[in-house]
């Protein structure tokens, strides 16, 4: 900003001369825009390296019912201290089609600016064409916004103009609900660093295509209840965010936090690059008919994630974290690679699901790995264990490859179940191995406990 107030005096700084009065101010900065339109700055005609930029110092510029409508390129506005709060520009607009600043011009700048629209009489349709703080006409790729904040009631105005593209570069800027390309219709697939929005920002029930790097947003936010396709590095969401609640994860998350229902969540698909991410209950496709056929590697959920409570988990899983029901768990289908993973109770297709993946070194609570009546452990378990009734105990079957596994009571398709996998290095408890049951497959040096290998 020094370089700037160093050059107030030139051909390409226009200062807006400031009083008392807010509406005075208002009026000063609508003739600036209006006096920069006309200038042809060091005799050449304005362009992407020479603008004209007009210079806010700290005040209210109340514009009444008046807009200020950006409609020429390479016409920047700059408050002339990082403090943006300081520099807020206001207006009362509840019309349709309207907003404190609209913008048509693709190639401008704002920085260090607080936009408020005041109105509390409008009437929203939940439409693009309802009334905002900052009513941006379409996509305008070359928009680049710094350090600015959007104001509104929220229940008459938006902060930002909803249901439509963003596609340009926005730093350390705040908006509230549907900003940033939210709500239906709408995409953000600009470039997104440190800004935060509410809920369903960010291409919330909409598309989240961008690149997004420690930004956050609440509930339904970045892809929320639609598609999250970009990348995302450093971000937080709330509940049913990063295509939550039947949305789809599709894009590039990289230590990056969500709460219930995130990352593809509750019965969405979760088919993207998740790296030390983590995310609450039924995260991570989890829910009825989720699935997570993505890569996840160091991530964490909770209760019912990773495709628990009757998913799919196909993907690629290594040093993940579930609990109850995770992994395909509570009735659904564990098919991917697993490494280094750990579930809870009924995990990794556990409570009558199907273990068909590939499993190393995880470890599951009771009825995990393909347990229960009608449950199936079909793949390839090394180093794996389970509680009571795990690698289809209590009346599933046991037909995989299992090599050095541990199981409680009732494992190994034990009580009333059939083992007819090839078993090597194994240790189950009571009425382990087909026990209570059918044991015909491959033992190799095997320990069971009592009624073990049907005896």
């Amino acid at each position: 900003m020094a370089d700037i107030l160093n050059k107030l005096n030139s051909a390409n700084y226009i200062t807006v001369r400031v009083a008392d009065n807010a509406v005075i101010n208002g009026n000063n900065l609508l003739s600036a825009y209006a006096d920069a339109k006309t200038k042809s700055p060091n005799g050449s005609a304005k362009s992407e390296t020479n603008r004209i930029v007009i210079i806010l110092p700290a005040a209210r510029y109340d514009l009444g019912t008046q807009s200020l409508t950006l409609d020429t390129q390479f016409i920047d506005i700059i408050g002339n201290t990082p403090d943006r709060d300081n520099h807020r520009i206001i207006s009362n607009v509840g019309e349709s089609n309207r907003g404190t600043i609209i913008q048509t011009a693709n190639d401008v700048r704002l920085e260090n600016l607080t936009l408020e629209n005041t109105n509390t009489t409008a009437s929203l349709s939940s439409t693009s064409d309802d009334p905002a703080a900052y009513f941006l006409s379409t996509e305008l790729n070359l928009t680049k916004l710094k350090n600015i904040k959007f104001i509104s009631d929220e229940a008459y105005t938006w902060p930002m103009r909803i249901s439509i593209s963003y596609s340009g570069t926005f730093t350390d800027c705040t908006g509230g609900i549907y900003s940033f390309g939210g709500w239906i219709s709408g995409n953000a697939f600009g470039t997104f660093t440190n800004c935060t929005g509410g809920d369903f920002s960010f291409g919330g029930k909409a598309n989240a295509s961008g690149d997004f790097i420690n930004c956050t947003g609440a509930d339904g936010a970045f892809g929320g209840e639609g598609t999250a396709s970009g990348t995302f590095i450093d971000c937080t969401g709330g509940a049913i965010s990063f295509g939550g609640l039947f949305g789809t994860a599709s894009g590039t998350f990289r230590n990056c936090i969500g709460l219930d229902n995130s990352f593809g969540g509750t019965g969405g698909i979760a088919s993207g690059t998740f790296t030390d991410c983590t995310g609450a209950v039924q995260s991570f496709g989890g829910g009825t008919g989720g699935t997570a056929n993505g890569t996840f590697r160091n991530c964490t959920g909770d209760d019912y994630s990773f495709s628990g409570n009757g998913g799919t988990a196909s993907g690629t899983f290594a040093d993940c974290t579930g609990s109850l029901q995770s992994f395909g768990g509570g009735g659904g289908t564990a098919s991917g690679d697993f490494t280094n993973c750990t579930g809870a109770n009924q995990s990794f297709a556990g409570s009558e699901g199907h273990a068909s993946g590939a499993f190393t070194n995880c470890i599951g609570g009771y009825y995990s790995f393909g347990a229960g009546f009608g449950g199936t452990a079909v793949g390839t378990f090394n180093n794996c264990s389970g509680g009571a009734y795990s690698f289809s105990g209590d009346s599933g079957i046991a037909s995989g490859t299992f090599t050095d596994c541990v199981g409680e009571e009732n494992s190994f398709g034990g009580n009333g179940g059939v083992a007819n996998g090839s078993f090597t290095n194994c240790i189950g408890e009571d009425l382990s191995f087909g026990g209570g049951g059918t044991a015909s497959g491959s033992f190799k040096n095997c320990t069971g406990g009592e009624g073990s290998f049907n005896l």
